[in-house]
């Protein structure tokens, strides 16, 4: 399984759009492999949190909040989640030409945001993984997947979202 284009994001530091590395990456792609469906995500924007075992422990559909995930990310950094079932594996190339396979990524805990470009519920929802990642830092791994639903391209994803990219 392969996804094709993906963003770094890096999360901003200041009002001037300069960038804080110490957050770690963020990933971000276009769905070029289905994963909306092998996922079953029929709404979006669809959250699957994964835990470091490679467990799918939380999957919810709609908008979603950072308070409302913290329980759930924190329960999955400590071990103590209860399983939903096995993740799917899947690979990703970052625009830096880093590969990124969900299975080598096994004692992380991931969240995967399955999202579009014309959902406003999911631009809504970006400054909340935002605060989520500036809390929980290298904790977590946050990939966005763009469902490439309405067939916008790698420069739609850029315009929506570039004041979290940095390529």
């Amino acid at each position: 399984m392969i996804l094709s284009v993906a963003v770094v994001f890096y999360l901003p530091s200041d009002k001037n759009n300069e960038t804080d590395e110490s957050y770690g990456k963020w990933l971000f792609a276009m769905d070029t492999d289905n994963i909306q469906y092998k996922y079953q995500a029929s709404g979006i924007p669809t959250l699957v949190i994964i835990d470091k075992n490679g467990d799918v422990i939380y999957y919810s559909q709609g908008a979603h909040y950072k308070d409302q995930l913290l329980p759930y990310i924190e329960s999955a950094i400590q071990g103590t989640s209860e399983s939903l079932g096995e993740s799917i594996d899947f690979t990703v190339t970052t625009f830096n030409d880093e590969g990124f396979t969900l299975s080598k990524h096994k004692g992380e805990v991931v969240l995967l945001d399955i999202m579009g470009v014309g959902c406003p519920p999911c631009v809504m929802q970006m400054p909340e993984l935002q605060e989520i990642k500036k809390e929980k830092g290298d904790d977590i791994t946050i990939l966005s997947i763009d469902v490439y639903y309405s067939g916008e391209t790698k420069e739609d994803v850029i315009e929506t979202y570039g004041e979290y990219i940095k390529i």
